[in-house]
C-alpha cells in the first residue's frame, strides 16, 4: 500500500538518479532527493520502500511515523527512517519546508543501527547552517554519475550521518549525565588490567553502581560492541603482539591472554581474524 499526496510548490526541487555499476559498490549512494516546500495537506504513506530516508526540516513542521513511533519534526530537526518498514510523513496543517534524501549502499543499514540502537528519534542539529549547506550540495550532485562525483557523494553522505551520530550520542550523554561515561571508562581500565584473568560481567561492574542490564546496554551504545566482545577482541590484540614478537607456544599465549583453553583461543582467533594463530604468526616470520 502506498498513498501519495505530494502537493508541493513550483519552486521545489526533485531529483532522481539511477546508480551505475560503480555506484552500487559504494558504501553510500542516493537514489532520489529533493528540497520540498510542501503544502498543508502534503502526505506520503507506504508499507515499504527499498531505501532509507533522511528528512531534515527547514521551516514549518511535519509529523513522521516510523517503527510505531510518531515524531514531530520542527525546524533544524533531522530524522532517518528505515523505509523497508511501514512509515508515513505529512505536514502539520502548514507549509513544511524540508530536505529529503533516499539512501542506499552497503553501509547504510549499519549507520542506521548506530544512530538508532533502540528506536527512531528526532535529532536536533546545532550547526544547522553548515548542515543545510552539506545537504544542499548533496542534492545538487545527485544527477552526476561520474567516478569522482560518485565517490565524493558517498564520502559526503558518511560525513552527514557521522554528524548526526555525534549529536545523538552527545545528547544521550547529557541526559544520562557524565557519570555513565566515567563508569564505562572504569570498566575499560579494569578489562585492560585484568584481561589475563577469568572475567565475568559481575566482575566488570563491581566498582560501578548500575544494573547489569543497563551496563550492557550502555557499554554497547558507547563502545559499539558488547562487553564480552570487547574483552575477546582485547585479548586477541594482545595475542597478536605475542605471536609476532615472542617464541612462546600457542598454549602459553592462550593462557597469558586469558582464554579458557588453547582450543577456545584458536577458535576465537580464527573467528575474529579468519586465520589460525599459527598462520598469523607465519605471515610475520
Amino acid at each position: 500500500m502506498s498513498k501519495y499526496e505530494e502537493k508541493i510548490t513550483d519552486n521545489s526541487l526533485w531529483y532522481t538518479a539511477t546508480p551505475t555499476p560503480l555506484t552500487l559498490t559504494l558504501p553510500f549512494y542516493i537514489t532520489e532527493a529533493g528540497h520540498f516546500r510542501a503544502e498543508a495537506d502534503y502526505k506520503v504513506e507506504r508499507d515499504e520502500h527499498d531505501s532509507y530516508l533522511l528528512l531534515y526540516t527547514i521551516k514549518g513542521s511535519g509529523t513522521v511515523v516510523s517503527d510505531k513511533v510518531s515524531l514531530t519534526a520542527l525546524p533544524h530537526n533531522a530524522v532517518m527512517i528505515n523505509c523497508h518498514n511501514y512509515h508515513k510523513y505529512f505536514s502539520n496543517n502548514e507549509e513544511w519546508e524540508f530536505i529529503w534524501i533516499h539512501l542506499k549502499g552497503s553501509a547504510v543499514a549499519a549507520m542506521f543501527d548506530i544512530l538508532y540502537p533502540n528506536a527512531v528519534n528526532i535529532i536536533s542539529v546545532k550547526d544547522f547552517l553548515s548542515f543545510e549547506q552539506q545537504l544542499s550540495e548533496l542534492i545538487c550532485n545527485v544527477t552526476k554519475n561520474d567516478v569522482l562525483s560518485s565517490i565524493s557523494t558517498s564520502s559526503q553522505i558518511h560525513d552527514v550521518l557521522n554528524t548526526l551520530v555525534i549529536y545523538t550520542i552527545e545528547n544521550e550523554q547529557k541526559s544520562q549525565k557524565r557519570q555513565h561515561s566515567d563508569d564505562i571508562n572504569v570498566v575499560i581500565d579494569f578489562i585492560q588490567n585484568n584481561y589475563s584473568d577469568s572475567i565475568s560481567i559481575d566482575d566488570m561492574i563491581q566498582n560501578i553502581h548500575i544494573s547489569k542490564y543497563h551496563f550492557i546496554r550502555l557499554f554497547r551504545r558507547i563502545m559499539g560492541t558488547t562487553p564480552y566482545n570487547y574483552l575477546t577482541n582485547y585479548r586477541i590484540n594482545k595475542s597478536k603482539l605475542l605471536l609476532r614478537t615472542t617464541n612462546k607456544s600457542i598454549a602459553e599465549i592462550s593462557e597469558e591472554c586469558g582464554f579458557l583453553d588453547t582450543s577456545n583461543f584458536i577458535s576465537q582467533f580464527k573467528k575474529n581474524t579468519n586465520q589460525k594463530p599459527t598462520d598469523y604468526r607465519r605471515d610475520f616470520t
